[in-house]
């Protein structure tokens, strides 16, 4: 009897894996990333800038800080389309929408500010292109 109990509870736990992508996703680390540079107009990097990544479909938050080379890494993303956001005081608030991150896929979002004295925001509609890292 207790075989049979652990097998159909063996079938359960299989099935909800099969049956809930996202569950199973998580457990084996199907994930993409983010990743991108902030500079300003002249070209030069811009640190410490705080990036958010919003999973439009769940609502889900992801954060970051840009280094001192101006970069940022988002990571351990789930596949869903994406709007990121790039703020810091002094500069617009930039926003690219439309950011598709696929399973094993790393989209680079680089950002583009300009200088402001009040709080702009530049909304940005675009695919950005998915590099693939394997």
């Amino acid at each position: 009897m207790n075989s049979r109990l652990v097998a159909i509870a063996f079938a359960c736990l299989t099935a909800l894996l099969l049956v809930n992508p996202y569950v199973y996703a998580q457990g084996v680390g199907a994930s993409g990333s983010i990743i991108g540079t902030v500079v300003d107009p002249s070209g030069a990097v811009i640190p410490k800038v705080n990036i958010v990544a919003v999973d439009t479909a769940r609502g889900t938050r992801y954060a970051a800080t840009s280094s001192d080379a101006g970069q940022y890494r988002l990571t351990a993303l789930l596949p869903a389309d994406y709007s990121v956001t790039a703020q810091i005081a002094g500069f617009e608030t930039q926003t690219q929408t439309g950011v598709v991150v696929n399973v094993g896929a790393t989209v680079i979002v680089d950002f583009h500010l300009g200088i402001t004295a009040a709080g702009q925001t530049v909304e940005v509609t675009a695919t950005p292109p998915v590099v693939e890292t394997e």
